[in-house]
């Protein structure tokens, strides 16, 4: 797929769509790439429904530090460039939410039989993360949830602080 979209023989028939951000001295611009005609695909009878591919290059610049990367994906829906863009974004923001929950609180360790304990830990988790996360936006230093996890585990004040943050 990589192929295709970078030889520029295909560029007539490919749709392009681009977004940019800059948030907290981050810059990214993200790029996508759209082909509905596939039929150079390989197996692609095996997808139902398939009707296009494309690919979402990231370029993010962070720090002096840029760096480029390009995922590729199929789709059964037949969406501008432009919503797929913001499909991805969503689902990315989804994907880091379930992360964070992991390695912060180790979520997927949990040995809980009780569908409704874990459906209860879960909102107990989501709060604790919102009240962190919250709380180091306040502060002049940042400092990872993790981190101010443990100092509310170890420090009686730091708790109190982040609870009267509220």
């Amino acid at each position: 797929m990589a192929l295709f979209i970078n030889d520029k023989i295909n560029a007539d028939s490919i749709e392009k769509a681009t977004t940019t951000e800059k948030s907290r001295g981050r810059y990214e611009k993200r790029i996508c790439y759209k082909v509905t005609d596939i039929s150079w695909l390989e197996g692609r009878e095996r997808w139902a429904g398939l009707k296009a591919v494309f690919a979402v290059r990231r370029i993010v610049t962070s720090k002096g530090k840029t760096t480029d990367e390009t995922s590729y994906y199929i789709t059964s829906s037949d969406t501008p460039p432009e919503q797929l863009l913001r499909i991805v974004r969503e689902h990315w923001k989804i994907e880091s939410l379930h992360w964070l929950l992991d390695v912060t609180f180790s979520e997927d360790e949990c040995r809980i039989l009780s569908e409704n304990g874990h459906k209860t830990l879960n909102i107990f988790r989501k709060l604790a993360l919102m009240l962190h996360k919250r709380y180091i936006v306040s502060l002049a230093r940042k400092i990872s949830v993790k981190a101010n996890l443990l100092n509310c585990l170890m420090d009686d004040n730091h708790r109190c602080h982040l609870l009267d943050s509220l």
